[in-house]
Order: C-alpha cells, then sequence, then structure tokens
C-alpha cells in the first residue's frame, strides 16, 4: 500500500497547481472544489487532515488553524512538512486512528473516504478524536453525478465495474452519492448535516436549483452535537 501511494504522489505531484485559482475572484471563492472546505473550518480551529498527500490542500488550512496531515505515504509527507503542515505517517486503513479522544476541533478529508477499506469505521474513529463542538468535512467525488447520468442513460458502460470510463480511478475502494455519503455520516452519530455547493459553474447552479446530487464533487459537513 505505502509503495503504491508512494508512486502515486510522485505522478500526481507534477501535475499539481493551484488548490484555489488566483484568477477566482474572492466572492467565488467559497464556492471553488477547497474553497467550500476552508470556509467551513472555524478560525483559530486545531485541524486533523487525514490523506493530506503532499500538502497541497492543507497549505491553505495552515491560515486558519493549526494543521496536522496524515497519510500512509511518506514521500508524500516530506512535501507535506517542506509546506509547513506538522506530519503522522500512518495508513487510515488501520483502525483506531493513533489520536487521543478529542484531540482536534476539525477533521477534514479531502478525496480521502472513497479510498478507504472502511469508511464508516474512519467516519466513527474521526468522531472520537473531535471535541465537543468539532466538526468532520468531506469532501468525495460524486457518482451520480450529472455526466455519469447521462452515459449509464446511453447504456456507455453497462457494466458500472468499468470504472475508469466513469473517470473514478481504480484506486477508489468505494463510489459515493448524496445520499450514501448522508447515511454513512448518520450512521457514525454525526448530527446536522449539511451539504456545501462545491465547483463552478456547475456544482454552484446545481445546488442554487436545488440539485446538488447532479454536482461533480460533494461536500459535507457533519457536527459531532
Amino acid at each position: 500500500m505505502k509503495n503504491y501511494y508512494d508512486q502515486y504522489w510522485r505522478k500526481r505531484g507534477r501535475a499539481r497547481g493551484e488548490p484555489i485559482r488566483s484568477i477566482i475572484p474572492s466572492f467565488l471563492r467559497p464556492f471553488s472544489q477547497y474553497g467550500a472546505i476552508t470556509h467551513q473550518i472555524p478560525p483559530g480551529s486545531k485541524i486533523l487532515d487525514l490523506g493530506c498527500g503532499d500538502g497541497n490542500v492543507s497549505q491553505l488550512f495552515l491560515e486558519i488553524g493549526e494543521v496536522t496531515g496524515v497519510d500512509v505515504s511518506q514521500g508524500a509527507l516530506k512535501e507535506a512538512a517542506r509546506r509547513g503542515v506538522k506530519t503522522k505517517l500512518h495508513d487510515l486503513n488501520n483502525l483506531p486512528l493513533p489520536f487521543k479522544d478529542k484531540s482536534f476541533d476539525v477533521v477534514v478529508l479531502t478525496d480521502t473516504l472513497e479510498h478507504l477499506l472502511d469508511p464508516l469505521g474512519g467516519l466513527k474513529e474521526c468522531r472520537r478524536i473531535l471535541t465537543g463542538k468539532g466538526r468532520v468535512i468531506v469532501t468525495v467525488p460524486n457518482f451520480a453525478r450529472l455526466e455519469n447520468r447521462l452515459k449509464m442513460l446511453r447504456g456507455d458502460p453497462v457494466d458500472i465495474l468499468q470504472w475508469e470510463k466513469y473517470g473514478d480511478g481504480l484506486e477508489h475502494f468505494h463510489w459515493f452519492t448524496k445520499g450514501k455519503i448522508e447515511y454513512f455520516l448518520s450512521k457514525a452519530n454525526f448530527k446536522k448535516i449539511k451539504f456545501v455547493p462545491t465547483g463552478l459553474p456547475f456544482g454552484f447552479i446545481f445546488d442554487k436549483l436545488g440539485f446538488p446530487g447532479l454536482a461533480k464533487m460533494l461536500t459535507v459537513v457533519g457536527e459531532k452535537h
């Protein structure tokens, strides 16, 4: 697993750019893929970024609070540390997580939950290590996005195990929809679950039209109490 993700991050790191493009006007940033996350983190929070990779996104959180990043790839963590993120080497499939109860105010999983063998167990661990007023913020690719629904209507492909035709990586163990991620958070006993408009322009448009389940990405927030 470590070797796989070391190779994954070496390949991905070469193609990584700004997590939030500088050309996006400030009033639209809360609706960008990663701006949707940062605007849900209270200032001064103690933040845990699970599956932080090379810290390209984690560095955004440094402007908000103290950040610890966890990943299975030692190579990726070296880059995250260079960006100023505190790091912890750990395979997220090994539960429990190596943190004490009530250690963090916010736990972030950005494009991470779909990689876990036991996403429900992982979410329960997130709740354990959150403070009383803590929150989890999860971003996952939406398998039921409009593009995929149209492909299914055309019968291309009929076999949903042909992952690559849906744009979801072969390293994903789970596919999430709006209903499925909401169900998982509820089963993990999170409260006040809400979806945040994510993605420009279509994610924002779909949300305002009342169809967030059609967006490419889903960002959902759940509170411990």
